[in-house]
């Protein structure tokens, strides 16, 4: 008896049949549809939010643009109200003032716009990459390492550009103020998102990163101040002294019509300041307009020399001064109290008779 072999039987090529492919091409095209739909509203969105964001950037950077000017009334009542003396600004001041604010709100709105873009085009080429189904998490992954990479290498780039926004932002300084930012001391050239560009009082021209600087002191924001310490004689007549400083301030203003329509505020001296070993010190205080503090003190030094010579007020002179004798071949160094080499007595005997000068031991035999 034999036994039939169980062999397989041949089975039919799986071929789809016509209702499958088109449950095929629907599916296809019900996807294609919806990606299409979703890349349009992505598009829509991010049109809409480029022209927002434009919107809300322009609102900002016009506002530091316009500013709050001083001939605004609101603006001076604002000032009196702070008790903040501000003289009348001249037409050119104003418009010195303008383009200040323009340049600073142009810098601002090219700076926000170029990172709206960035955002904006980013979030569009994933959306994109997403819908046509191209994994977008390893390019990620790869684009945060390469972030990596660069932010460790360009650090201090990064740093100085963040800075000069911030300092933008705050309006810390700008072109024509005098500013003291530690490593250099001078007015400011231009005003970058990388550095700032001074010019100190020798002509020499600074380029200083924003990111090394540390500290800020504006010297011309708004009002400035002349600040003048006069060290006077011990035995000085402090009241004499004090009402002496104050004429030298209205005489200036007497001799200048420029002194008198800069100085913003009575001048103050409050009273001794400091008493040292050979002096007393008192401290003269003008509020003036913007950096012309540096002409006003140098007008009221030199009427404050007049006024002390007409007066007899003596200044201050060091305790200890070194008289160089030059008459003779060996230079001989004498140390006195302050008075002339004159005013020293030479020294006498029991009768009257002066004594001879002490033996030069090192003198020529």
């Amino acid at each position: 008896m034999t036994s039939a072999s169980s062999e397989p039987e041949p089975t039919a090529s799986a071929v789809p049949t016509v209702d499958e492919l088109q449950e095929q091409a629907r599916e296809w095209l019900t996807s294609i549809e919806t990606g299409a739909i979703g890349l349009a509203i992505v598009a829509v969105l991010l049109v809409i939010g480029w022209f927002v964001g434009r919107a809300l950037i322009n609102g900002v950077t016009v506002g530091i643009e316009r500013g709050a000017p001083f001939q605004d009334a609101r603006t001076r009542k604002a000032l009196r109200r702070a008790r903040i003396p501000v003289a009348e600004p001249e037409t050119m001041e104003l418009r010195l003032e303008a383009e200040r604010r323009r340049q600073r709100a142009a810098t601002l709105r090219r700076v926000l716009n170029s990172a709206l873009a960035v955002v904006l085009v980013g979030i569009g080429i994933l959306t994109l990459l997403t819908t046509l189904g191209i994994p977008v998490g390893p390019m990620l992954a790869s684009a945060g390492i390469v972030g990596v990479a660069l932010g460790f290498g360009a650090q201090s780039l990064v740093k100085d550009i963040l800075s000069g926004v911030f300092m933008l932002i705050e309006d810390q300084y700008g072109v024509g103020d005098v500013v003291d930012l530690g490593e250099a001391t001078g007015a400011v050239e231009e005003v970058g998102l990388r550095s700032t560009r001074l010019r100190s009082l020798d002509g020499t021209v600074w380029y200083i990163p924003n990111g090394q600087i540390a500290r800020v002191g504006n010297m011309t924001r708004m009002w400035s101040r002349a600040l003048i310490e006069v060290r006077f004689a011990y035995d000085t007549d402090v009241e004499a002294a004090r009402t002496a400083m104050l004429d030298a301030v209205e005489s200036a203003r007497h001799e200048s019509d420029e002194v008198a329509a800069n100085i913003l505020a009575e001048p103050e001296v409050a009273g001794v300041e400091s008493l040292e070993y050979n002096a007393v010190m008192l401290r003269l205080l003008v509020q003036v307009n913007p950096a012309t503090q540096w002409d006003i003190m140098r007008e009221v030094r030199r009427e404050m020399r007049r006024i002390f010579s007409e007066r007899g007020i003596e200044l201050a002179v060091p305790g200890d001064a070194m008289v160089m004798d030059a008459k003779t071949p060996k230079v001989k160094v004498e140390l006195h109290d302050g008075k002339r080499p004159s005013d020293h007595h030479q020294p006498t005997d029991d009768s009257g008779k002066p004594l001879p000068p002490p033996n030069d031991a090192d003198g020529d035999e």
